[in-house]
């Protein structure tokens, strides 16, 4: 069943299971009232009622708020109704505001400062609605002009705090008017309800969450998203998404600029809108940082606060939800992990493919601004040429600070011995976070995994670097006090790529590596300082890993080391690739 013939019926779900709660004080001589009292701090107290038919309802309410409406304001946490006790009635059906406390709507309470009142009649039409209250001392308030804590305001004004608890008592609202009345426990019945007609339902979602769930279609088919969450200006803090589970693309997203604002503060934003989807299995994700979510509000909640996550319900009254079918993620086997790095890593790890595959990367990093500084690449074992890399605009934000990024991608691999690289700068890495941390920690670095069924047989075959590698000079594993060397030839002018591991500090190389031209002596090549960055271990152990240009001719590979710290010696942490100390040179060529 569609969930437009779902809700049609709630009028026949209500009567049979909710329970007629409470009938209050007759206003108008007829109908019931339902009143909220007993108002708590940083709490949403809700409950329902019906309507038989379109009517003017009374309304009578105490809340309190600042002086005058928030125009403008660049602070998240404001809500511009500028009020901090407040009640509202959204449509049970539509999920939309019917009616809500402002500044513009309420008066001043003559007695009690902040305190503002409400009390009219309003116009409502035939159906279901969910009443609610809340209280939450706001973190700004606009008084007199300016923006002020409350707590601020209340000791200057008071000269003490015991003001909320004191007003806290008097707030209250009250309805008059409705035909039946439904407590919280019943709403939330209802709630529930329509979850269950839904295809997808993540909702009331806490603080530092990622929660996800899948299906399969077989069918194309047209599908309503409506997603609550948190965001300001350019960025989403929780907030839901969509992938195509067989690319790992995100075919829709909730950003910032195609959301609206939910209600209460500035950061709540919601966005309601219909998707088409062809046959394919689908994940969808909501993720949720630390502060403000369904278990700790820290600042005006939304209109709809229950659905704070992500629901996705098949349209139109001929969805058949029988082309529906669970889809369960796997992860596949687990190729390549380098992962929980730290500051100042270089690693790398290396595999072969046997066959062609499909493999998906899962990566975790610090970038920003268009840069990234922990990321990850794969390189060909053949020839040393970057077959994909860590690129900031192909991540997404992956929960936390802005700077935490992510990718999840699946790419085809041909057959061949590959080397997967990650490295770190000198900050902001596992378990020391200079911001707040991802939502998946431990997958900061790289992981690859296989994609699909099991295979019968393996697809993937342990490495071995010196038979893959087409090295044409390898000076490894140098120890102390040596100067080793090597001729080679070079048939072509090529670009060469060169592998050097080192001992450096204080801008001088004291293990190094360079070559000369055997003809001439004239040094075309040599290890700076400057172009090397750290290789893990202690900070004096550099990395030269990049490519140089090189004419037809003969030279000679040249690695040098002083008295200290080299290969089976070392006097401080040895570099994660210890085995490489020393040179590599091999050919870009197959």
């Amino acid at each position: 069943m569609g969930i437009d013939k779902y809700l049609n019926m709630k009028k026949i779900f209500l009567l049979k299971f909710l329970i007629l709660t409470y009938t209050g004080t007759n206003l108008f001589g007829q109908g019931n009232s339902i009143s909220i009292t007993n108002i708590r701090a940083d709490h949403i107290n809700l409950a329902g009622f019906t309507l038989k038919s379109d009517k003017e309802i009374h309304i009578k309410a105490i809340g309190a708020g600042g002086d005058k409406k928030i125009m403008k304001s660049s602070n998240f946490f404001v809500d511009p109704e500028n009020m901090f006790a407040y009640s509202w009635i959204i449509d049970a059906r539509t999920r939309k505001l019917k009616w809500r406390m402002t500044i513009n709507n309420t008066d001043d309470d003559w007695w009690d400062k902040f305190n503002r009142i409400f009390d009219d009649k309003v116009f409502l039409e035939k159906g279901e609605y969910e009443l609610y209250y809340t209280a939450i001392e706001p973190v700004y308030l606009s008084f007199g002009g300016g923006f002020l804590s409350l707590e601020k305001i209340l000791n200057k004004t008071f000269g003490g705090d015991t003001w909320w608890e004191d007003q806290a008592g008097k707030w209250n609202v009250t309805v008059s008017g409705v035909d039946e009345i439904f407590e919280k426990s019943a709403v939330l019945k209802y709630q529930q309800a329509v979850n269950n007609s839904a295809i997808v339902t993540l909702d009331k979602i806490g603080e530092t969450e990622l929660q996800k769930t899948g299906f399969s279609l077989n069918k194309k088919a047209r599908f309503k998203v409506y997603a609550i969450g948190e965001g300001d200006k350019s960025d989403m803090y929780d907030y839901a998404y969509i992938l195509d589970a067989d690319s790992r693309t995100r075919i829709w997203e909730m950003k910032y600029n195609n959301t609206e604002h939910a209600g209460g503060a500035l950061k709540n934003r919601y966005i309601e809108e219909e998707i088409t989807l062809r046959p394919g299995d689908y994940m969808v994700y909501y993720k949720s940082d630390v502060g403000h979510s369904f278990d700790y509000w820290n600042a005006n909640p939304p209109y709809d606060p229950n659905f704070w996550g992500v629901t996705l319900t098949g349209t139109g009254p001929d969805f058949d939800k029988s082309i529906i079918t669970e889809y369960q993620e796997t992860e596949g086997s687990l190729i390549v992990a380098l992962d929980r790095m730290g500051d100042y890593e270089d690693v790398s790890e290396g595999f072969k493919l046997l066959k062609p595959a499909k493999i998906r990367i899962y990566a975790l990093g610090e970038g920003r601004n268009g840069n990234m500084f922990d990321y990850g690449w794969i390189e060909d074992a053949r020839n040393g040429r970057k077959i994909w890399e860590m690129n900031f605009y192909d991540t997404e934000h992956a929960g936390g600070g802005d700077k935490n990024r992510m990718i999840d991608r699946i790419i085809h691999f041909d057959p061949g011995s590959y080397i997967v690289h990650y490295i770190t700068d000198d900050s902001h890495s596992y378990r020391d976070w200079n911001t707040t941390e991802p939502y998946d920690p431990q997958a900061w670095g790289i992981r690859l995994y296989s994609v699909g069924k099991k295979e019968s047989a393996p697809i993937v075959a342990p490495y071995e670097p010196e038979k893959d590698k087409n090295a044409i000079v390898q000076l490894i594993r140098v120890g102390n006090d040596e100067h080793v060397k090597k001729q080679f030839i070079l048939r072509k002018s090529t670009d060469v790529k060169i592998l050097a591991i080192g001992e450096g500090e204080w801008e001088e190389m004291y293990d190094y590596a360079w070559i000369e031209d055997f003809q001439t002596g004239r040094t075309v090549w040599k290890m700076k300082y400057r172009d090397t960055r750290r290789a893990g271990g202690d900070s004096k152990n550099r990395l030269f890993d990049g490519s140089v240009h090189l004419k037809a001719g003969t030279y000679i590979a040249h690695f040098r080391t002083d008295d200290s710290h080299a290969y089976g010696d070392w006097n401080a942490s040895p570099p994660r690739n210890k085995a490489n100390w020393g040179l590599t040179i091999y050919s870009y060529e197959k």
